[in-house]
């Protein structure tokens, strides 16, 4: 029978350390965590759901019976796998020379003192085992107000390496990791200190004003990766940086999911920051911090560094650089794709959000349109010159990254995809080689780029588009009705788009919602006067209707939510949505967790149909609908619930999919190529070993 892992976290109660808890608990169903906290409070809702696996010693380290509890606790364990040492005390906040000798040795018992007594205690109870205390950057700078505290984790760093000097790994591998700037009590409290005493907090007031703070759960998650994922001698031998240190200096974060870890070093970052005109952004800058995020808030990647070119020049240097250090390579554009892709852990990313420029070419029949344009930008600027692409209906998403995986909107079943209207790429290969990319010249990267999805070939810089002229006449809102009415407005839905007109667009949802709330919502777009979406609204009784006469630019400036950790799982229908298929969705929805996940139908058909599936490399040519299952959550919410309803309902579905998936809806690593790509994977997986070569 396999040994149970034990895991003791200090500090267990708030915080990091809470958080820590849960990951541990929700992440390992073998693991038993002894949680070692003041108050226990906030543990109990864990305790409620992993009993007997969590056990709870309430202990204050400050109180003179401390080491006598403590040993109590862990004399009941013959063995400890991992020790994790998040407890920790920053008061006094206070100039040094006003603090008391007593409040000195409070800080520095329970910031040093008590991690030293428990590891001594557990030393003969480790076996290959990993220790990991949570300090700030080493060497610690002195910070003005917070003496005690940065003399205290000077120790903790010091007390590490001796640790390492003189225990071998057979026993226990030994480590330090600051974390960051996390949004948890004990930053609260530092804020809440005079600027006047402790200049810090007037920069710590800002990040939180700005929602630039880690939440506590990306912290765990990093934290779990190291103690778990990371192998025992590459553990115990780095001093591990989250992201910004007390004093601001930078190390390189780990890319957790590899087993050779990609490092850039300051000598590295300076070379970039000479070769280049653009920025170079490493961990610790406000400026790495905030363009490392993500749309997708369950998403949390660490690139060793942040390039932010100016030009051409400055990507094909980048190229070059990555090339000779064997780095991999990531383009963002928004970052709204799904699994977060747009940010690779441990590499370089090349941030396109310089490239803004939109340019009329030919008379205004086409424009020219950088990798760092959104939606909306293009959108307002085509406006102006009264002209249209066909663009997906999200504002904030780039242009460039949904083209390039198909691009879906109001618009693409009178005028097709975005990527159907490419008349050119611009774009730089993994040689370094500028390319302009057409009909005429690489054509058969040009058939690749339209539907391959994200930057299968290299960094696209630009993309020229054909125009159309903006709609005149718009109708557009959206038609509710009680999920009850569901089944005859799904198949009404369902003939709609497979026999209506290419003017007209329909999206068809339910919304996230508590059961007895659920509505079946049909949000709609026509150009066209004879096709009235209120016809739609006479489909069943009762609807809620709210819909107007609109600008174009209007229906696309749609509100999405922001801020949410999403988890997606999509499939490709062919013909008419079936009875049978209704009838299941509708089923499925109905086990949903309250407020946690949605369905949604994007149409296809139209002018999609018009062009031939090995036209491009966009399969979806014969499809009538994309069926989205969505969980969409706010971030640090437990989502193991919502995950197996998506998961579920996406297998019971499956039935009515053709085994296929839109690729702008990427599902991740466990979902193969060919699932996206069909037909065209061999080809297209060859075309990428060639230009690569």
């Amino acid at each position: 029978m396999m040994r149970q892992k034990i895991a003791v976290i200090t500090g267990a109660g708030s915080g990091i350390g809470l958080a820590l808890t849960n990951k541990f608990l929700s992440m390992d169903a073998e693991t038993l965590v002894v949680a070692l906290c003041r108050q226990s409070s906030k543990l109990e809702k864990l305790y409620e759901r992993f009993e007997p696996r969590l056990v709870i010693e309430h202990i204050d380290f400050n109180h003179k019976t401390a080491p006598t509890s403590i040993k109590q606790a862990l004399d009941k364990y013959d063995h400890v796998d991992f020790l994790v040492y998040c407890a920790g005390l920053v008061a006094p906040l206070k100039r040094i020379h006003s603090i008391d000798y007593e409040e000195w040795c409070t800080t520095q018992r329970v910031n040093i003192d008590i991690p030293f007594f428990i590891t001594k205690l557990c030393l003969n109870k480790f076996k290959h085992s990993r220790v990991l205390y949570l300090t700030s950057d080493q060497p610690v700078s002195a910070v003005e107000g917070a003496s005690a505290y940065c003399v205290s984790k000077a120790a903790v760093n010091m007390m590490c390496d001796c640790f390492k000097q003189e225990i071998t790994d057979e026993i226990a591998a030994f480590a330090t990791v600051a974390p960051g700037n996390v949004d948890t009590p004990m930053q609260k409290k530092i804020r809440q200190v005079s600027s006047d005493i402790l200049p810090m907090s007037a920069f710590l007031k800002d990040m939180h004003k700005e929602n630039k703070m880690l939440p506590p759960h990306l912290v765990a998650e990093y934290l779990w990766q190291l103690l778990n994922r990371i192998n025992l001698k590459t553990f115990g031998t780095t001093n591990w940086n989250l992201l910004q240190s007390i004093n601001g200096g930078p190390l390189p974060p780990v890319n957790v999911n590899s087993k050779n870890l990609a490092t850039i070093d300051n000598s590295d970052v300076r070379y970039l920051q000479d070769k280049l005109a653009g920025d170079v952004w490493g961990a610790g800058s406000k400026e790495y911090t905030l363009r490392r995020h993500v749309f997708n808030q369950a998403i949390s990647h660490f690139p060793s560094v942040i390039i932010v070119p100016q030009s051409e020049a400055d990507i094909v240097n980048t190229i070059d650089f990555a090339n000779r250090q064997n780095l991999q390579i990531s383009v963002k554009g928004a970052g709204h794709g799904v699994t977060g892709a747009a940010v690779i852990n441990g590499g370089i990313v090349i941030d396109m959000s310089t490239f803004q420029s939109i340019e009329l070419c030919a008379g205004g029949e086409s424009v020219r349109v950088g990798a760092g344009v959104k939606n909306r930008n293009l959108d307002h600027f085509l406006s102006q010159h009264n002209k249209v692409v066909p663009l997906g209906t999200c504002p904030d998403v780039g242009v460039v990254g949904a083209t390039l995986g198909g691009g879906i909107g109001f618009l693409s079943r009178k005028h097709g995809l975005s990527c159907d209207n490419v008349l050119a790429f611009n774009l730089i290969t993994a040689d370094g080689q500028q390319r302009v990319i057409n009909t005429l010249e690489h054509s058969d990267l040009f058939w690749a780029l339209r539907g391959s999805g994200g930057s299968q070939f290299g960094v696209i810089t630009h993309i020229t588009f054909r125009l159309h002229p903006a709609p005149a006449y718009v109708q557009g809102g959206i038609i509710e009705w009680l999920i009850q009415k569901a089944k005859p407005i799904l198949k009404q839905y369902s003939d709609a788009v497979l026999q209506g007109p290419r003017t007209q667009f329909l999206y068809a949802y339910i919304a996230r919602s508590t059961a007895h709330e659920a509505k079946i919502s049909i949000m709609g777009f026509s150009e066209d006067p004879d096709t009235s979406l209120h016809n739609i609204a006479r489909w069943e009784t009762d609807a809620d209707i709210s819909i107007t006469h609109k600008q174009y630019i209007e229906c696309q400036s749609n509100e999405y939510e922001q801020g949410h950790a999403l988890y997606w799982r999509n499939g490709i229908i062919e013909g008419g949505l079936t009875q049978e298929f209704i009838v299941t969705l509708l089923q499925c929805f109905q086990s949903c967790p309250d407020n946690t996940a949605g369905i949604m139908l994007d149409p296809l058909c139209g002018a999609i149909q018009d062009v031939e599936v090995d036209e491009t490399a966009f399969i979806h040519r014969n499809a009538s609908f994309v069926c989205s299952i969505t969980a969409v959550t706010p971030p640090g919410q437990d989502i193991a619930e919502v995950t197996k309803w998506v998961n579920q309902t996406y297998e019971l579905l499956s039935s009515f999919f053709n085994g296929h998936a839109y690729q702008n809806y990427d599902m991740g690593k466990d979902c193969p190529l060919a699932c996206y790509f069909g037909q065209h994977t061999d080809r297209l997986i060859a075309m990428k070993k060639k230009i690569r070569s």
